[in-house]
Formats: structure tokens, sequence, C-alpha cells
């Protein structure tokens, strides 16, 4: 049964696609901890279990067209908690232990047992979900989370998480027939109202192109320019990568164990604005965040104290912008895993 669930997905379909075809579109989604999937498609003044309700506790419709969809990418970071707490205790996208939805399908929504705490999907017709019976339940406890490409079907909750596997490898999420709305949520057992936390995700949309009957995919985005580092539970580039993608204009690769090793020119010492952040690092295996950091402030013994441990930090010192992983400055670095990407503008 996993094997009909799981296709492998073969990189030649993105060399095939960048011969012609439309490009992704791209959005940014901030999902809050809250974000209960059964409540998907459902109106105003709906309740789920344990006192959730529409739309205080609905998920995030994704506001992207699925009209000739192939298939969703997605890039995550963030932390939450199933419970008040978080900050300092949070799980990033990928979740931690395997849980199960306790009050099985709800609304014509499947049940799944996935992660607590994951980032999780859910598409949608046109019709309101509860006018029809649920799918069946995913267990990605059998079926795992190192999967290449996954095709759930409507109304089947689905575990997305960072939308990488541990090694980095972009997971495709295809779009099943019919599908004209895709909702992002958390994984919880009951009673989302009490998390705490958000995810931010970006949101990519593979389209076909009805010529080719091919899908298109913007390489600069998903295509890994570097090799992991042996023995590591994440994959953690071995070196910076700094591309210049316009005046004043990069993007960066920066892995967890580089302290101040990623920088720029910025001779004027001017404004440097960075976006479309994204990855993980652990400073251990008990601390992993995105590039907002843990949660909890440093203190004076870290390169940025008064920022988040953890986070995405610069400085700009001697005409250059420097950017690193905010931890105490040392031989901790070396233990670091994971990578933050990002891209940066000099105003």
């Amino acid at each position: 049964m996993v094997a009909s669930v799981l296709r492998v997905f073969r990189l030649a379909h993105f060399g095939a696609a960048l011969l012609g075809g439309q490009q992704p579109a791209t959005v940014v989604i901030r999902v809050p901890a809250t974000a209960n999937p059964y409540l998907a498609g459902m109106p105003v003044g709906t309740r789920s279990t344990h006192g959730d309700r529409a739309p205080e506790q609905a998920p995030v419709l994704v506001d992207l067209s699925l009209t000739n969809a192939a298939a969703v990418i997605v890039s995550a970071s963030g932390a939450i908690n199933h419970l008040p707490g978080c900050p300092p205790t949070c799980d990033p996208p990928q979740g931690s232990a395997i849980a199960r939805h306790q009050n099985g399908a709800e609304h014509g929504i499947s049940d799944v047992v996935a992660p607590m705490n994951s980032l999780l999907g859910v598409f949608l017709g046109d019709d309101r979900p509860d006018r029809g019976r649920a799918p069946r339940a995913l267990n990605f406890g059998a079926i795992g989370t190192e999967f290449l490409s996954i095709s759930p079907q409507l109304k089947q909750v689905f575990f997305l998480g960072s939308g990488a596997t541990r090694a980095g490898r972009p997971q495709r999420f295809v779009v099943p027939k019919n599908a004209t709305r895709l909702f992002l949520g958390t994984m919880d057992g009951f009673e989302w109202n009490n998390n705490t936390g958000y995810f931010s995700v970006a949101v990519t949309i593979e389209r076909t192109d009805v010529s080719s009957g091919l899908f298109s995919v913007d390489s600069t985005v998903y295509f890994a320019k570097f090799a992991c580092m042996p023995n590591r539970s994440k994959c953690t580039p071995e070196r910076e990568i700094v591309e210049a993608r316009g005046d004043k204009q990069y993007h960066i690769v920066l892995p967890g164990q580089s302290e101040w090793g990623a920088s720029i020119a910025n001779p004027a010492e001017a404004t440097v604005i960075v976006s479309a952040s994204s990855g993980t690092v652990c400073l251990n295996s008990d601390s992993c965040s995105g590039p907002q950091g843990t949660g909890k402030i440093a203190g004076a013994d870290f390169l940025v104290p008064g920022k988040g441990i953890g986070a995405l930090v610069s400085k700009t010192t001697g005409g250059r912008t420097y950017f690193s992983v905010n931890d105490r400055s040392g031989n901790a670095y070396e233990k670091h895993e994971g990578y933050f990407e990002f891209d940066v503008i000099i105003r």
C-alpha cells in the first residue's frame, strides 16, 4: 500500500522543463501553531473538538491558483509547540515524536499519523469537505518522512515538514486531480487553540506546460549546489556559498558550523536587508531552529547578545558585512549541523 502512495522523483523532469513553459509562482505564508487542518474549507462558526472554531483556529489557505498545477514544493522554517510555552520549548517544521489525531477523521477530512508539531497540508476541491466521506489516513510512522515525492488524495492530510529530506533534497507534493485549494496547518492530537509559535513557509507551485506535458521549476532555487558533509544527521555544506545575483544583490548558503564565515563587500557600510531566509541549524541534538532562532535570547557571551540563540545574525565592519549563526564563539561551532539559505540586498 505504501508503494502506491510514493512516486519516484526523476531529475530528468527538471531538465526537460527548463526548455520552456511557465515559471512557478511562490508566496511566503505565516502558519500559526493554532492552524487546525480539520477546519479547512469549513464556514465561520464551525467547531472542532475541544473548543477549536473557524475562523479562529482555521488552517491557512495558500493564495495561489492550482490551475494546471503539477506539484507543490515548500521551504519551511520557524518553531511551534502543541502547548503554551514556545518559546522556549519548540519543535521545527519536521516535528518530533510520531502522534495521531485523537479524534480521527473530522468534517470529511482524513485522520493522520505524523510527527507532533510538524507542518501539514490538505488539498480540497471547490466543495465543502464535510459533504463526502473522508479518505483513509496516511501513516507517516510507516511511510516515513524521507520520501522524495508523495501523492495525497483530496481531503487527505499529509506531512510537509520543512519541505526537504535530512540530506537537504527537496520533496514534491503532487497535486491531486480536481484540487483547487491547499490549506496549511500543524500536527496536534486535539485542541489547537492553546498552541504557540508559528512557521514561515515559502510555497511554490509547479505548473504543467500544456504544449509538452512537462512541469517547470526554477532550478536556481531547488538544485543544491553543494555536497553534504559526511557523518552528519542533517545536510551540512562544507563551506559557505555567496552568489552575486545582480547589483548589490546576493544569494547565500551559510553552513551551521561557519562562525562569521560568509561575507559580502559593503564598503559604504550601507543597510543590509535579508529576505527569503530558510533552513534549519542544530546547535546540538536538542536545539534546532530556523533563521529566527530558538526563541531564547542570547547572553553576553554570544556573538550578538540580545538576539535569538541560533538565529541568523550579521555584523558590518571593515567595509564588509558578515553572517553567522548566533552561538558562543569558539569550538561550539564545530558541532553545529544544517544550514541557512537567504537573499541579501545592500541599500
